[in-house]
């Protein structure tokens, strides 16, 4: 499941250096701010079993339970990761104020991975 969560991750990031048309469009490199639901769809892990846990959210069909559990399961999986130091949490997510954590992926060297987070905090005030 780790390596699923960061392969994830990492293919919805942007690459470091941040070329021009990147930088441009204010997009941050090696970020994923997508939240775990988004993570848990496209992991297939909210598909429901039967028709009995299908529940209308909104105009869409929906199964919370497994969402839930979902999240739940990829949040664990996530501090797994950020004890191997190889994510690193640079804003804790609010359901309250509906916004996601911000997670910076520390995949490349020491001091890439410094510089990053450097620039990731100057450009997101954080």
């Amino acid at each position: 499941m780790q390596f699923a969560l960061l392969y994830m991750m990492a293919s919805a990031t942007y690459d470091w250096p941040l070329d021009d048309k990147t930088q441009g469009l204010g997009k941050m490199p090696r970020i994923y701010a997508y939240g775990w639901l988004e993570m848990a769809r496209a992991l297939g892990m909210t598909l429901p079993d039967g028709i009995d846990e299908i529940e209308v959210i909104g105009n869409e069909p929906r199964a919370p339970k497994k969402e839930l559990k979902a999240m739940q399961r990829l949040s664990l999986t996530a501090k797994k990761l950020e004890a191997a130091g190889l994510i690193k949490c640079l804003r804790k997510g609010s359901p309250q104020k509906r916004n996601n954590a911000v997670w910076l992926l520390a995949i490349g060297t020491p001091e890439e991975n410094r510089e990053v987070e450097a620039y990731v905090r100057q450009h997101m005030y954080l």
